[in-house]
């Protein structure tokens, strides 16, 4: 994972992702990853008005690298 790359988070059941809905995560929407520190990220979400979430890289999944 590098800066750059088009990630969307992914969720171990289906409670999990029922609870970041209720919480206005972008599930299913791609973000932008801007920072990369050892096992964690900064993502950018344009569907949330550009706000910078943190997470760790075992939470992310790439769907589209950088070059």
């Amino acid at each position: 994972m590098k800066v750059g790359d088009l990630v969307k988070i992914k969720f171990a059941t289906d409670a999990s992702a029922q609870r970041a809905m209720m919480s206005k995560e972008p599930i299913n929407e791609p973000g932008i990853v801007i920072e990369v520190e050892e096992g964690a990220c900064k993502v950018m979400f344009p569907s949330i008005k550009g706000k910078i979430r943190s997470f760790l890289k075992s939470s992310l999944e790439v769907i589209s690298e950088s070059r």
